[in-house]
Parts: structure tokens; sequence; C-alpha cells
């Protein structure tokens, strides 16, 4: 009994003490060394890295080094931003290229043709093309860092037309449009060079036109007599009044390539009996406006530029303002052949009076102080200039000496 209690008792202790091993054993294992644990987490890591390179090493046709590939991927990465530049323009550039397109208008759009032919937006105070992209009293400056510079130059209304996609731009000083001409310093400051008036400019064939607006109401036919002969024209009716009819003249031109271009449209209003309306109006018309008064007056200082030129070396640019078929250029030539007029030179230029005359002329009262190879010194003349607003710009059509008086 005794043996078999003091086996039990050893059991006991025994088995406690092994209890106790086994927890300090647990316990060690719950705080190992570090050092030792970072190394063979260096180890597991390097061996990681060295499993993932040995991976990599077999894949198929690759021989590159991992640098290499790195350099491969940024180039990849460089070409694939230079495509998305390149597919999505910065907002600049979108800013760009939405005001360029805000110049051209779609003459087969509904829009355009009611802004065109509507008899409301036709009697709009000062433009010939009612829009909200370039209008009256914006200056050259602010319109050509919004749209960029102009396309061409076109001549006609009363001044060089500059155009803009499918606006034609007049501004209040035309001499940096006017070739072969110095602009001076005067006046042509472009912060200070203002939008007078605009133009619809087709700038498309005769057959694109018609297919977009139908045929014309006038078709195609070339102006006669004066100093509007020789003018490309058709017309389309925009409203029939009582005594009247309001039309959209569009003018013909050639372009650069030597193709008939349909230019720009003017809206005229034309009396019913044009005889009669011609014998009735004259000289109780309305006074011309500044602007008017402005443009005939770098008209007339051009036309006695020029007028020197062709009398001094022989200079046809006289062309530019008289037609060969005018009164004017039968005198002036006359003139010039009877070799009285060499060595001219105007000293003074001074407008007197401006006198509308009926429809789109005008009656010119200048006293000029000059002298010429026949004059015996300087001289005052008066004379009077007859002028007509054309499309192709003014035109001097004829002119007569009122007074001519010696300098003492």
């Amino acid at each position: 009994m005794r043996l078999i209690f003091f086996s039990i008792i050893s059991l006991l202790i025994l088995s406690s003490c092994q209890s106790n091993e086994n927890s300090e054993e647990t316990a060690d294992n719950t705080e190992p060394n570090t050092e030792e644990a970072t190394v063979e987490s260096s180890d597991e890591s390097a061996n990681n890295e060295a499993s993932e390179e040995t991976t990599s090493n077999e894949q198929p046709d690759t021989n590159e080094s991992p640098e290499e590939s790195t350099e491969e991927n940024k180039n990849s990465e460089n070409e694939e931003e230079e495509e998305r530049s390149t597919d999505e323009p910065n907002d600049e550039s979108n800013d760009n290229v939405r005001n360029q397109n805000a110049t051209s208008f779609d003459i087969h759009s509904d829009e355009v043709q009611q802004a065109l032919f509507s008899p409301s937006s036709v009697e709009e105070e000062n433009l010939t093309f009612s829009q909200d992209v370039i209008t009256q009293g914006m200056s050259r400056s602010e319109v050509e860092e919004r749209y960029g510079t102009y396309d061409l130059i076109y001549p006609g209304g009363g001044a060089p037309v500059v155009i803009y996609g499918n606006l034609g731009v007049v501004y209040s000083d035309s001499r940096p449009f006017i070739p072969s001409k110095d602009p001076g310093d005067e006046n042509t400051n472009p912060d200070e060079n203002n939008v007078q008036d605009v133009f619809f400019y087709a700038g498309l064939s005769y057959n694109k036109v018609v297919e977009a607006l139908g045929a014309p109401d006038v078709d195609v036919y070339e102006t006669e007599g004066g100093p509007v002969g020789g003018v490309q024209r058709m017309e389309y009716v925009i409203e029939d009044k009582e005594n009247s009819t309001v039309k959209g003249v569009f003018v013909l031109h050639d372009n650069k390539a030597g193709e008939e271009i349909v230019g720009r449209m003017m809206t005229i209003e034309e009396p019913d009996d044009a005889d009669e309306s011609t014998a009735q109006q004259p000289e109780e018309s309305e006074d011309i406006d500044i602007e008017e008064e402005e443009r005939i007056t770098i008209f007339i200082n051009g036309y006695i530029d020029d007028l020197m030129d062709y009398f001094n070396n022989g200079s046809e640019d006289i062309l530019m303002h008289t037609r060969e078929t005018s009164p004017n250029y039968e005198k002036i030539s006359a003139n010039k052949a009877s070799e009285n007029y060499r060595n001219h030179e105007t000293y003074e230029l001074n407008i007197n009076n401006i006198t509308p005359a009926g429809g789109s002329a005008y009656e010119v009262t200048v006293s000029r102080e000059y002298s010429h190879a026949t004059s015996n010194g300087r001289s005052i003349t008066e004379v009077e200039y007859s002028m007509v607003n054309t499309p192709q710009g003014f035109m001097m059509y004829d002119y007569q000496e009122l007074n001519n008086e010696s300098v003492e």
C-alpha cells in the first residue's frame, strides 16, 4: 500500500516538473533573439527575391536585365504620355481652336441663313452681318488676340475688308491694309483701330453657294459704265417692300489661284423706281457720319499720293483709285501724256467739304498747294471731285477745277 501511494506521489511530482519545463520553452520561443530574427528575415527575403528573379529569368524570350527592363518601361510611359498629350490638347490649345472656329459660319446652317436673310437682322444699325463674335467698336488688337491674324484682305466697302474666317471687317483706319502704302505713325495703333462694319464672307465657289442658298434672284452679271464697271455680282431678294426691295448682294472675285469665288455680301435697299429716286434725291441727303468722313479723307490722301507717282514715274497704282473707263482717268492720262505735270509735288492738302450726291456717290471739294514742271512755282488749286463707293472701295469718277492761284 505504501509502495502504491509512493508511486502515485512520484508520478505527480514528475508530471509537474515536465509541465514547468514546457512553459519555459514556450516563453523562450515567444521572445527570440532580435539579431537572429533579423538575419533569418533577411535570409528569407533574399530567398524570396531569388525565387522571383529565377521565375523572371525563366520567362521565354526575355534577355534584358532588370535595369534595362525598368528603362524600357520608363520610355514606354513617356511615349504614352506624349501620345496622350497629342490626342488631348491642353486648355490653351483648345481655346485657340475654339476661337478660330468662332469666325467660321457655315452657309448651309439655318441659323446663318436666318442672320443673312431675315429682314429684322438686316436692320441692325451699322452692321451688315449681325453676330456676337466680332462686333462694332472692338479694336484690331482685341480681334486678333482672340481670333489670330487675318486670312486675307479683300477690296471693297469703301475701304479694304479684312477677312477672318467668314467675317469681313472694315476698320476705322484702313492704311495698314492698303498694299504698297506706308501706314505712317498716326492713327495706326491697333489698340485704337476699331471695327466699323462686319460683312459675311462666303469664300466658296458659285456652285457651292447655290447649293446652299438656291439659285439667286438675279444671277451673276457684270456692272457697266462709270467707276463700278466690270464688277461681278449676284443678288438675292431679302424683302420686297411697297416702294423698294431689300437685297443681299454677293460680290464675286478671283482668288490667288485664279478661281472665281463668291465673296462678301452687302445688304442694300433699292428703290423700285431707281430713275425717279435719283432725280428726287440729291443734295438734300443727310450729312455723312464721322466714320465715313474719315474713310473718304484717307481715300483722298491715298489718291493724291498715287497721282503724284503717276505723273512723276508712270506708276499705275492710281488704278487702285480710279477706273480706266472713267472721265477722271481720261483727264489725268492726257495730263501725263502732255508731260506738263512732271516733277509733281503736293505740299498741303485740305478737304473743304464732303456732300452726299445720292446713292453711293459723293462730291468732295479739296484745296491743294502744289507745284510741277510748268506751274511757275507753287500754286493753290480748288478741285471738286466726284467719287463713288463701290464693292472694290472708293473710286474717283471725275473732277473739275474750280479755282487756281499762284502763291506769292
